[in-house]
């Protein structure tokens, strides 16, 4: 089973990891959400009028700045991009998603739980931001559809929960179940059929298909199993956090493989790449308003956003 969403675009990742503050999303008309026009003053009374300024400087300059960064990255990726990523693809991915995990209610209570104050609107905002960002950092660091394959296979399962919180069977009911999958399978009986017939997660409609794995995406005692089978062939029953499984590997043929699938192999690579070298996450940025001719034309946000991309000098000039 997979980990956890990560919804949480780079540029965030940047921003929290320099200042310690929440993750917060934009909202885009693109993704069902109204892009309002504010004036100047947005209210009036004889006490004297509410400005755009006074509501900016209650919410403080760090976190202005912080947000102008993002949505400046942000916009300056939508262009780069604009013939490389289709924002209703990735749209069209996340209904897809959705309908895996049960509907939209189940998964909105997935969101509650692993991410607060996450909502649909604003997981699809995320995912758009990180297809931008991942392509971004793809292009930096070369990453080819050979190299992020590298590692990567097609996975199937069946899956037989344990425990009434997971909507599961008493543990020894479970067990009896899933040896019969299994023993069924190594008889040779169709594993897609099996999967339809004795598994109890969203992938069970598709013959237990799990698309194209790589490293660290998988829980620990998932990823061992299934990287320990040959091509073709299937493992004994696997104990995780989310019941039993019996997995099978499949081939990976990069002519097979969706542009999504593509994606998620090369995020995963970004992903490593970064935690080996993080200083290059302000090394690219930095480039990237460079290549823009980025100017941050009032001088409080222009400080703050100094001493988020520039930290060591920061530092020693204290």
């Amino acid at each position: 089973m997979k980990k956890l969403l990560m919804t949480a675009s780079l540029s965030s990742l940047l921003v929290l990891a320099a200042c310690g503050n929440d993750n917060r999303e934009t909202e885009k008309e693109s993704n069902g959400e109204k892009e309002v026009k504010y004036d100047n003053v947005l209210a009036e009374s004889k006490a004297g009028d509410v400005t755009v300024d006074d509501l900016l400087n209650s919410i403080g300059t760090t976190e202005v700045a912080n947000q102008t960064f993002e949505l400046t990255l942000n916009k300056i990726l939508e262009d780069k991009y604009k013939d490389e990523i289709n924002v209703d693809d990735i749209s069209k991915q996340v209904d897809k998603e959705i309908e895996n995990y049960g509907g939209e209610q189940q998964f909105s209570q997935i969101l509650a739980q692993s991410q607060p104050g996450m909502t649909v609107d604003k997981y699809k905002t995320n995912k758009i931001a990180n297809a931008l960002h991942n392509k971004y950092f793809a292009d930096k660091f070369e990453i080819t559809d050979e190299s992020a394959l590298k590692d990567a296979v097609k996975a199937q399962h069946v899956l037989v929960k344990v425990g009434e919180e997971q909507g599961g069977m008493k543990d020894e009911d479970a067990k009896k179940k899933i040896d019969e999958a299994l023993k069924k399978a190594k008889d040779g009986e169709d594993f897609g059929e099996l999967a339809k017939e004795y598994s109890d997660d969203g992938s069970a409609q598709n013959g237990g298909d799990l698309g194209l794995v790589t490293k660290g995406q998988m829980v620990q005692e998932f990823e061992d199993a299934l990287y320990d089978l040959e091509p073709g062939k299937i493992s004994d029953v696997v104990k995780t956090q989310f019941g039993y499984h019996v997995i099978k590997r499949n081939d990976v043929k990069k002519e097979d493989l969706s542009e999504e699938e593509l994606a998620s192999a090369k995020q995963q690579m970004v992903q490593s790449k970064l935690q080996e070298n993080p200083d290059k996450v302000v090394e690219f940025y930095k480039d990237l308003l460079d290549e823009y001719e980025v100017e941050f034309t009032n001088e409080d946000i222009k400080k703050q956003v100094d001493q988020l991309i520039n930290p060591k000098t920061q530092k020693e000039e204290k």
